[in-house]
C-alpha cells in the first residue's frame, strides 16, 4: 500500500508537466474507477473475497463526505503543492496525515491519543517548521535535476518554492492535503462501522463522487486540461503515465479499505506514512532530485516524529 502511493507521487510529478493539477486529479479518478471495476467486480461476483456491493444510508453519507474531503480538497492541494515543490519536500510534509488521523479519531470516534502520539506530533511539527524555514534558502536548499534529467516545471517566481512566500505556500498546501487525508480514513472507518464491513460499492462510490465533484468544478471554472499542446510522443507518454497512476491508485484504494477493516484508521495511516521513503527514493532515481544535507535532516526529523507516534501501536 505504502509503496504504491510513493511511486504515484513520482508519476504525478511527471504528469504535472503536461496536465494542470485539478484536471490531472479528475483524469486519474476516471482511470482509477476503471481499475477498481476490473479488480472488485471479479472478486465480488466470483466470491473470491467476503465483501459485496452493499451499503446503507449512513455509510453512503460518510463515504460521500470522505470523497469530497479526500479528492476535491486534499488531492487538489496535494497536486498544487507537488507542482510548486519537489517530491522530496512534499512527501514528508504530507506524511503527517496519520497525526491528523489521530486527532480526528479522538474528536469523532473517541480514540484516545497515546503519549507517544503527542510526542511524535511535537517532533513532526518541529521538522515541518525546519523544512519551511530552510526552503526559504531557495536554490541552495534543494538541488535541481542532475545533467540529462528532466527540467523543473516553469513557475511564477513569486510562487516558486524559493521565492517570497513560496515556501509557505508549499508547506500550507502540503499540510492541507495531509489534514484532508487524515480525516478521510476516519470517515471511512465510520462508514464501515455503520454498515458492518467494507464493500466494493464504497470503494467505487468514493472515486465516482470525487470524479463528479472535480468534473463539476472544472466545468464551472472552464479550466484548460493541458499545460501545452501535446504532440505524438508526449501524448503517448502522458497516456501511459496516466494509466500507471490510476492503476496504482486503484490498487491503493482496495488495500486501504481492507487494512482499515482489519486494524482501524489510525494504525492504517501510521503504516501508510512510510510512503515518503519510497517517494523520495523514486524521485532521486527517476527525477534525479538531490536532497541537500540540512533539508535531509529536516526530512529525517519529520519522519522520526511519525515513527515515534507509530511505535507504541506497531510494537
Amino acid at each position: 500500500m505504502a509503496a504504491s502511493w510513493g511511486v504515484v507521487s513520482v508519476i504525478n510529478k511527471r504528469l504535472l508537466e503536461d496536465v494542470h493539477p485539478v484536471p490531472l486529479n479528475f483524469l486519474v479518478r476516471i482511470v482509477a474507477i476503471g481499475g477498481l471495476v476490473v479488480v472488485t467486480v471479479p472478486l465480488t461476483t466470483l466470491h473470491l473475497w467476503p465483501y459485496g456491493f452493499g451499503i446503507n444510508g449512513a455509510a453512503f453519507r460518510y463515504i460521500a463526505a470522505s470523497a469530497c474531503v479526500t479528492w476535491l480538497v486534499a488531492f487538489t492541494a496535494y497536486y498544487y503543492a507537488l507542482r510548486a515543490g519537489s517530491v522530496g519536500i512534499v512527501a514528508p510534509l504530507t506524511s503527517t496525515d496519520p497525526l491528523w488521523t489521530a486527532v480526528f479519531s479522538l474528536l469523532l470516534i473517541g480514540v484516545a491519543l497515546r503519549a507517544s502520539t503527542l510526542v511524535g506530533m511535537a517532533v513532526t511539527i518541529f521538522g515541518v517548521v525546519l523544512i519551511s524555514r530552510w526552503m526559504e534558502g531557495g536554490a541552495g536548499a534543494m538541488a535541481g535535476p542532475a545533467d540529462g534529467a528532466l527540467a523543473p516545471l516553469p513557475a511564477d517566481p513569486a510562487r516558486a518554492a524559493g521565492g517570497p512566500g513560496g515556501a509557505l505556500r508549499v508547506v500550507s498546501l502540503s499540510l492541507l492535503a495531509a489534514a484532508g487525508w487524515g480525516l478521510g480514513p476516519v470517515l471511512v472507518q465510520m462508514a464501515e462501522g455503520a454498515y458492518g464491513e467494507p464493500s466494493a460499492f464504497m470503494m467505487l462510490e468514493s472515486q465516482l463522487i470525487g470524479m463528479l465533484s472535480l468534473g463539476a468544478f472544472l466545468a464551472w471554472r472552464r479550466a484548460p486540461l493541458f499545460t501545452r499542446r501535446l504532440t505524438g510522443p508526449r501524448r503517448r507518454r502522458m497516456i501511459w503515465l496516466l494509466l500507471a497512476s490510476g492503476a496504482l491508485e486503484a490498487c491503493y484504494a482496495v488495500l486501504f479499505y481492507l487494512v482499515i477493516d482489519h486494524i482501524g484508521a489510525v494504525l492504517t495511516m501510521l503504516l501508510s506514512s512510510t510512503s515518503p521513503v519510497f517517494g523520495i527514493a523514486a524521485g532521486m532515481l527517476l527525477l534525479k532530485e538531490r536532497l541537500r544535507a540540512r533539508l535531509a535532516l529536516a526530512v529525517a526529523i519529520t519522519m522520526s516524529g511519525v515513527l515515534i507516534a507509530t511505535a507504541a501501536r506497531l510494537f
